[in-house]
């Protein structure tokens, strides 16, 4: 398996660190803490790290900075959060193809480390080859950047294909146990089972680009639920602020409230009855939604985005934006291809505008427009994903 340290050094492979002397002395003190067992005086830098990361202005050395803490949690051997930072440092660096290629391969390498978490880091694995072979395909990439582009998709793969290898033992042997456990099982009733998935339900790697097209439909009847309980692998939807007290008769001069002590939080919702659990679309724990913007829930049809953790019959809740930034995932209308509208990761490149899918299905190919309503038009940016529990 190739080392988190490994990729690491790729991240600047074309160009110099964004690292400057005094981000560079706070990882050094962190590391050179971690080295000497000082897991608390780590941890705590660590924790200042992050805290310095979030006012640097610089993304390009916010993400150097925040795959320096990834590394130190999971040596840590807190793989939640080592997770949570490369998904902040993806979002950070989503227009940078390179640079999020590293960084999934990073967080796949992490999710590996937890048995739950395993076919998750096959996800993560399959966006790095893709975003490095979307690389080794483009025409004006120097060649010697092509070659290293398109043998590192190899590696990758190879290692991808130990990984699937590994599952596959792994369950075959779960699977052996049970049937093992069963033989000498007394029953006096039937007793339902669940089958474990096995390796070939895991899509080979292909290296073809990636796919289109997820139609979605607006729900309707949709309402909140509060007072539940926080699951780890849900997100936060934040929505009206919580006063300790109001100025008599009005919220003050601006309109807003000046006293605000907290936010409203959910971690799950309920549609026509049946709850949904939260998932931000951008790396980040909490979702603010305010009230004032513009925004709708509709559900999904298709599998353009499966690889975005975006399934048949999820929902996701759409933000209405003048104009979307680079990576964001947009519900789209492409004209005389499907007028309900379709997910799609938006990317922008100086004349260029494209309609990207992420599946494993490949009958999904991207759509190449030279601007926004010369052949589709954008309906709303995804900011979260529910998903049924």
């Amino acid at each position: 398996m190739i080392s988190y340290e490994q990729v690491y050094s790729w991240l600047n492979k074309f160009e110099s660190t964004h690292l400057r002397p005094s981000s560079n002395a706070l990882i050094s003190h962190m590391k050179t803490a971690l080295e000497a067992g000082h897991a608390t005086e780590a941890a705590g830098l660590l924790q200042q790290l992050k805290d310095y990361a979030c006012k640097l202005r610089d993304d390009a050395e916010v993400v150097e900075v925040f795959l320096e803490c990834a590394e130190t949690a999971g040596r840590l051997a807190n793989l939640a959060e080592a997770g949570a930072i490369l998904m902040d440092a993806a979002s950070r660096a989503w227009s940078d193809l390179h640079r999020r290629a590293v960084i999934f391969w990073l967080l796949g390498t992490i999710q590996w480390r937890s048995m739950p978490a395993r076919q998750q880091a096959v996800v993560s694995w399959r966006n790095s080859i893709s975003d490095f072979d979307r690389l080794a395909k483009k025409p004006s990439i120097p060649r010697q950047q092509r070659t290293w582009y398109e043998q590192t998709c190899c590696l990758l793969e190879q290692d991808l294909a130990e990984a699937l290898e590994e599952i596959g033992r792994y369950m075959d042997l779960i699977q052996s146990v049970g049937k093992r456990e069963d033989d000498f099982a007394v029953r006096s009733e039937p007793v339902s089972t669940t089958p474990l998935p096995s390796a070939s339900t895991l899509t080979p790697v292909s290296s073809t680009p990636l796919p289109s097209a997820s139609a979605v439909t607006h729900s309707s009847n949709t309402f909140l639920e509060i007072g539940s309980t926080l699951t780890q692998s849900a997100d936060i939807l934040q929505l009206f602020t919580i006063s300790e007290e109001i100025p008599a008769g009005d919220f003050g001069p601006s309109g807003f409230d000046p006293f605000p002590i907290g936010k409203v939080e959910l971690d799950r919702v309920s549609i026509n009855g049946h709850p949904y659990s939260i998932h931000s679309t951008r790396g980040k724990k909490i979702i603010n939604l305010p009230l004032d913007q513009q925004t709708t829930v509709v559900k999904v049809k298709g599998d353009s985005m499966d690889l975005e953790n975006i399934a048949q019959q999820d929902f996701v809740i759409l933000r209405r934006v003048a104009a979307p930034a680079n990576g964001d995932i947009v519900m789209a209308e492409i004209v005389g291809v499907d007028g309900r509208a379709t997910l799609k990761r938006y990317f922008k490149e100086k004349d260029t505008i494209t309609l990207q899918p992420h599946s494993s299905n490949p009958d999904h190919k991207p759509f190449v427009f030279s601007k926004v309503k010369d052949g589709f038009y954008i309906r709303g940016v995804v900011i979260a994903v529910l998903k049924p529990i």
